[in-house]
């Protein structure tokens, strides 16, 4: 937790310098037929979603320099962020009838090629992902190897083993690592509603399957459905959204298999050219099937999210979240969660990315919940709430196929590690796991 605090106060401060660098219209005011000036506040005006702004910054630019071929260009790219399309393409076909030089001229045929697809639309795009996960605790075994029975801890073995039961029938006493195959089929669409502030209406679905794992707590298969609208005005974005997923494991008799509904609003700040502020609401459905059904809860939920570029390489984020889980009949299940973290992702080369990050995660359990009993009265045996620490660690690698090759440009790379870590102060629940993940996706649009 130190750790996380401590990268939070140096990426602020890291931040606060960047935002000295920001243009103002003060400095325009005070250098109204500055070129360079002008081009720089258009530019982070554009970036920060205020275009209105950022064409006018660029039109003094071309009053200044009219054969200035990238102010051209940028200008065309501020009349399709405010969803002049035709003027748009104007300005990219007096450009392309020009000998360009070659950066200039690719970024045309591109900013045309977007446009092209815009008008269509609707828009589709197909995600495909193939990988392989190996998960060191499958079975979340306690890191404290103890249970408490009767008020008193004990060991996990002897008379009152603590066992996990494998789905080829088998009892375990000790943690079980396991790996699975996984694969990721998703589709979404978006639909193009031709206005500057209410862009579009999207829907997403997509199919997640885990197997070939020994335990049979790893396999299973998740499907979900979202759709929503997005809107925007100025810096705001705003985007409701509906979800629906649907969790079926191999290892029902004991997981459970469970539907969860969503609705969500999330709001979203361009402050600036450099930071993005997003903060969102929440309900969640979690629904059992069965003689589960007891487990059922509804949870409200509020985050906030912060991102910030610190230069051309670095972006830092930084989230906190609330939860409040209601259980509808087992109130062991009631609970109130919150959490911070904190992300940093670095270009290391060309196409290539590396991302750190680590969150803490508070429990506090309402009521009694010890997993500890009576056998003779199956009542609870302590009367202690049951309160959890989560810490966690990530290293992702990214590598985008066109780094290697035109060739793979549909395809991007992955490679990711995390440890976590559950300190409770109930004795059955610390615990601690790493995950080695790997994986290929391929992404098309149409």
């Amino acid at each position: 937790m130190k750790h996380i605090l401590r990268l939070a106060i140096v990426a602020l401060s890291l931040s606060a310098e960047q935002a000295q660098a920001e243009i103002s219209y003060g400095d325009i005011l005070a250098d109204p037929d500055n070129p360079v000036l002008n081009q720089e506040f258009a530019r982070q005006r554009l970036a920060g979603g205020d275009a209105k702004a950022a064409l006018a910054a660029v039109e003094r630019v071309l009053v200044a320099e009219p054969t200035n071929l990238g102010a051209r260009l940028f200008r065309a790219e501020v009349l399709a962020a405010l969803g002049a399309d035709l003027q748009a393409e104007g300005e990219l076909r007096a450009l392309a009838a020009l000998p360009l030089p070659a950066n200039i001229k690719a970024r045309v045929k591109n900013m045309q090629a977007r446009i092209a697809q815009r008008r269509k639309r609707l828009t589709t795009q197909v995600n495909l992902a193939v990988g392989y996960s190996e998960n060191d605790n499958a079975t979340n075994w306690p890191s404290d190897n103890t249970v408490l029975l009767n008020g008193e801890a004990v060991p996990s073995i002897g008379d009152n083993a603590y066992e996990i039961v494998l789905i080829d029938g088998t009892e375990s006493s000790a943690p079980v690592k396991d790996d699975t195959l996984n694969s990721i089929l998703s589709v979404s669409s978006s639909y193009d509603l031709g206005s500057e502030k209410w862009r579009s209406i999207f829907v997403s679905g997509a199919v997640n399957a885990n197997s070939g794992g020994e335990s049979g707590y790893m396999d299973g298969e998740t499907s979900n459905f979202a759709t929503g609208l997005v809107y925007k005005n100025r810096r705001f974005t705003i985007t409701p959204r509906l979800t629906h997923a649907r969790i079926e494991n191999d290892y029902d008799d004991r997981l459970g298999n469970y539907a969860i509904h969503g609705a969500s609003l999330t709001s979203q700040y361009q402050a600036g050219s450099k930071n993005r502020i997003t903060l969102s609401l929440g309900q969640t459905n979690l629904r059992f099937d069965g003689d589960k059904k007891s487990n059922n809860t509804d949870t409200l939920s509020g985050s906030f999210g912060w991102e910030s570029r610190l230069g051309n390489r670095l972006t830092v984020n930084l989230g906190g979240f609330y939860q409040d889980v209601d259980a509808r009949a087992n109130g062991d299940l009631d609970k109130k969660l919150s959490g911070n973290s904190l992300g940093l992702r670095l270009a290391v080369l060309r196409g290539q990315f590396l991302t750190l990050s680590g969150s803490s995660i508070e429990t506090e359990h309402d009521n009694v919940y010890s997993q500890s009993f009576n056998p003779a009265t199956q009542t609870a045996a302590d009367g202690s709430k049951r309160e959890d620490e989560i810490t966690s660690t990530n290293i992702s690698y990214l590598l985008l196929g066109s780094a290697l090759s035109p060739k793979l440009s549909n395809l991007f790379f992955t490679l990711n590690h995390q440890a976590s870590e559950t300190e409770s102060n109930t004795v059955g629940f610390s615990q601690k796991r790493n995950v080695l993940s790997a994986r290929v996706n391929f992404s098309y649009r149409f």
